[in-house]
């Protein structure tokens, strides 16, 4: 990961890298050039993809305006989500002796794990339908799905291709072959470490796609660099800077038919879940550090004395004078008497004794109305419920929970589609691969593959098992494959294994039922008639005793 492998990137990304002295909530967050699409004329790309030296000049380009002003903006965001916000960077001016605490609060992190765990939380579906063809149910491919998905941890990749869609509103990965094997594999890519380049057509297609990352070994840096074209791999390495001088190191051909390094977006903006309330977060941060400040400020407050302290020096030979009137300095007590001041007119002004701390006058409910609501606009525009709120109840129906939902659901079509476009593109580079070695008969077979989700809800057991309830009595309006994958939330066994103990079941209540009526005290036609066959004795060898019990 660039951000902690990579010092000088991380600093670029820090606030004071823009600005000689950082003044929280300025209005100045990225630059125009932080996050736009790379594009370039397929004509100028196909006339240099296949010479180290012509893809080396453009990479130039394209990595140093990647790392300059991209790059800063992801290791932000990322940085968010680790909890280090820009509070920890606020240069805020103050006196040394006064408290100065920096807070970072949990938002982007939670807003990040509730949609992950409400989208991913349960594995993503793979169905196969062949409108054409009612006798092809793609057993194969879904079989071959499913065994790539169960080798790459395929529930646990999605997790991570969400939360990088969520905190920097773009996601990559490589679908690559395992070395020393016809595995394919698949691995997220680190948003900081990759980019596309799109051709400038109204398609947007992929000209090349890049990784880069920094390795230090005993003291030396190392820039290494890969370039995916739709047929090589390009390897080059730099040393110091990224987009120095690149050394040439080999070139492997891949066998995806298509740049193998795919970009995923949140929207089309590629903005993050809550990068839009930046500014309400760091003013949540700053509100909640100035009240740690004003509290540490209150417990530190200056001592304002008025009149004179007896410390009792003055009558140490006054035999009235008891040692008991004597002040100890070392206790927190203060023996105060009047300040008699002369004046010129030979008069005295008596100064009458006070001691009181010099403090600010604190507000807490306006404090905390303030940040109540910096609170509401963060889940109101982010679409997150708040699960702390006391209107969110454990006890309630399905119907008051998908109220509760109800924006997050229209921010997950959208993400969902754009998310299905991906997997589709991951689906079509391994069709190939899987056509090349003959594990599948055609590479439009993946086109009939349907994608779903499932929300990961909190579960009502009761509700659902009302509901199975009655589709069941519609009298086979739906079908009982349709009702075992309705239940599957509440049983926890997939719906093609429940139907397999089902059939298993039966066969054998069918078999135990079968040995119990031949067992019956009867006629051999009886029993004859329960096997099926002639009204012959049942017999083996001729004695009673190897009948059938």
């Amino acid at each position: 990961m660039a951000e902690t492998n990579d010092f000088q990137a991380h600093s670029i990304s820090l606030p004071w890298a823009q600005h000689n002295s950082l003044l929280m909530l300025s209005g100045d967050r990225f630059p125009f050039n932080a996050n736009q699409d790379y594009q370039m004329p397929a004509e100028k790309w196909e006339a240099s993809k296949n010479n180290s030296q012509e893809i080396a000049k453009v990479l130039q380009w394209f990595i140093k305006d990647h790392y300059s002003y991209q790059l800063p903006r992801i290791l932000a965001l990322e940085r968010y989500y680790q909890g280090d916000n820009d509070i920890h960077y606020w240069r805020s001016d103050k006196a040394n002796n006064r408290a100065d605490n920096r807070i970072a609060s949990g938002l982007p992190r939670y807003i990040t794990n509730l949609r992950v765990g409400y989208q991913f939380g349960n594995p993503v579906k793979y169905a196969y339908t062949n409108p054409d063809n009612d006798a092809d149910t793609g057993e194969d491919l879904t079989d071959i799905i499913e065994g790539f998905n169960s080798r790459n941890d395929i529930g646990y990749h999605e997790k991570v291709m969400g939360k990088n869609l969520n905190n920097t509103g773009r996601a990559f990965e490589l679908v690559y072959i395992r070395e020393g094997t016809n595995d394919a594999a698949i691995k997220a890519i680190d948003p900081a470490n990759a980019f596309v380049v799109y051709d400038t057509t109204i398609e947007n297609h992929s000209l090349f796609a890049v990784r880069y990352y920094m390795s230090t070994f005993m003291d030396r840096i190392t820039y290494y660099v890969e370039v995916y074209t739709d047929s090589n791999v390009f390897y080059y390495t730099s040393e110091n800077s990224p987009f120095g001088e690149y050394k040439f190191i080999k070139q492997v051909p891949h066998f995806f038919g298509k740049v193998p390094l795919s970009e995923y977006k949140l929207n089309d903006e590629r903005l993050g879940a809550w990068e839009p309330k930046l500014d309400e977060i760091d003013a949540y941060d700053k509100s909640l550090s100035e009240m740690a400040n004003s509290q540490e400020d209150f417990s530190n407050a200056i001592l304002a004395i008025s009149g004179d302290i007896d410390t009792g020096d003055d009558d140490e030979d006054d035999d009235e004078v008891s040692s008991a009137d004597k002040v100890d300095l070392l206790k927190l007590i203060l023996f105060l008497k009047p300040s008699i001041v002369s004046n010129p007119s030979g008069t005295n002004t008596v100064v009458p004794t006070d001691a009181k701390y010099i403090t600010k006058a604190l507000d807490a409910t306006s404090w905390q109305t303030y940040v109540k609501q910096l609170l509401a606009d963060v889940h109101k525009d982010t679409n997150t419920p708040d699960v702390s709120d006391e209107n969110f109840a454990s006890n309630a129906t399905g119907v008051a929970m998908s109220y509760k939902l109800w924006g997050s659901d229209q921010e997950r079509a959208t993400q969902q589609s754009l998310y299905t476009r991906g997997l589709m593109r991951r689906l079509r580079l391994l069709a190939v691969y899987w056509f090349k070695i003959s594990s599948i008969k055609t590479v439009d077979e993946v086109e009939n593959v349907k994608i779903s989700y499932t929300p990961n809800l909190p579960k009502n057991d009761s509700e659902i098992m009302t509901n199975i309830q009655a589709l069941n009595s519609l009298n086979g309006s739906i079908s009982q494959e349709t009702i075992r994958e309705q239940v599957e939330p509440v049983t926890g066994v997939p719906a093609d294994q429940e139907k397999q103990r089902v059939d298993s079941q039966g066969e054998t209540n069918t078999k135990d039922n079968l040995k119990y009526m031949i067992g019956l005290k009867g006629t051999d036609q009886d029993k004859a008639d329960v096997l099926g066959t002639s009204a012959e004795p049942l017999t083996g060898g001729g004695t009673d005793d190897n009948k059938p019990s």
